[in-house]
């Protein structure tokens, strides 16, 4: 099969170091997704509706 190079012991370093910004990047995103929905509902839910 022979995909990587005969010298070479792995992936190359900069595409495992790109993929780590990715992943870190996608978790930090949800995250603070997740917690921008908590303080948006926590602030509607506070407010009682006046008819």
């Amino acid at each position: 099969m022979g995909s990587w190079p005969v010298g070479s012991t792995g992936p190359d370093p900069l595409m495992v170091l790109l993929v780590i910004i990715l992943l870190a990047r996608f978790l930090l995103w949800s995250c603070l997704g997740t917690y921008i929905d908590y303080k948006l509902a926590r602030r509607h839910a506070g407010k009682p509706k006046e008819d």
